[in-house]
């Protein structure tokens, strides 16, 4: 028979971290095994575990990694997906989320649809986006793009998206109010994205002034768009547009160069 455990610290404001910290107790003398059994137990899962860290994962001072959890689940012969649940409740309450959640079927717009997912990964215990890649397994869920996501920086494609709500344990029949939600809010982006081209691209006003430089650019048949008339003042450019001449009274126009002076290439 092993030493008693120590009891569970009286300081801890986390009650998630305590009640998990209590399941993985009750549940390991429900089995009548020592640690060292539960040790050697888990070196047959994918995340063998040392005695020191099932102690530590049952002590209630921290909250432990996911994947040890599942490991101190299994070698009890408990529910791991108890287990987990357990676990995302102590990560969740160990760190403040969103206070605000949209509804799946009321988002309309990308900031609706990241302030979600970011409720969503907060209710899912903020697993580590390590472990959120290596269980979406093949490349479904890159790390940096979730990071970006997380931030505000980019939009995650629909494969993506659905790989983050299996990953977060969504419920199966809450897929399709999701799916349909990043329609809508890509859909919204597309728009916006199409309003500020069309924005861009309008065609600019006959005379824009520069009150610093005292310049305007002027269209018109007689010269070309993209010719500037720098150093004018905005009296002589309204004289210009009223007289059709150039250059103003006092100056002499640009001379031409002569043919000789050319290029072979007529420039």
């Amino acid at each position: 028979m092993g030493r008693p455990e120590k009891p569970l610290p009286t300081d801890q404001f986390n009650r998630g971290l305590l009640e998990l910290a209590s399941w993985l107790r009750e549940r390991r003398k429900e089995s009548g095994l020592r640690y060292t059994d539960l040790a050697a137990r888990t070196q047959d899962t994918q995340h063998p575990c040392s005695v020191s860290t099932l102690q530590r994962a049952a002590g209630g001072i921290s909250v432990p990694r996911l994947p040890v959890v599942e490991a101190y689940a299994y070698a009890c012969g408990a529910s791991v997906d108890l287990a987990r649940r357990y676990w995302r409740e102590a990560r969740a309450q160990s760190r403040r989320g969103p206070s605000v959640t949209p509804v799946p079927r009321l988002i309309n717009t990308p900031a609706e649809l990241r302030l979600a997912l970011q409720a969503a990964y907060a209710k899912a215990g903020y697993l580590p986006l390590r472990e959120m890649e290596r269980r979406a397994a093949h490349g479904r869920l890159p790390t940096t793009t979730v990071s970006r996501m997380l931030q505000g920086m980019t939009m995650l494609s629909r494969s993506q998206l659905q790989a983050f709500i299996e990953v977060c344990d969504i419920p199966a029949r809450e897929h399709d109010d999701w799916l349909d939600a990043w329609q809508r809010a890509k859909s919204a982006q597309f728009h916006r994205a199409t309003r500020e081209l069309a924005a861009a691209v309008q065609p600019r006003r006959r005379v824009i002034e520069s009150e610093r430089r005292g310049y305007g650019h002027f269209s018109s048949p007689r010269w070309p768009r993209h010719r500037s008339y720098q150093g004018y003042t905005r009296e002589a450019a309204a004289a210009y547009a009223d007289s059709r001449s150039w250059p103003p009274p006092g100056r002499d126009p640009v001379p031409e160069r002569p043919l000789e002076a050319r290029d072979p290439y007529g420039h």
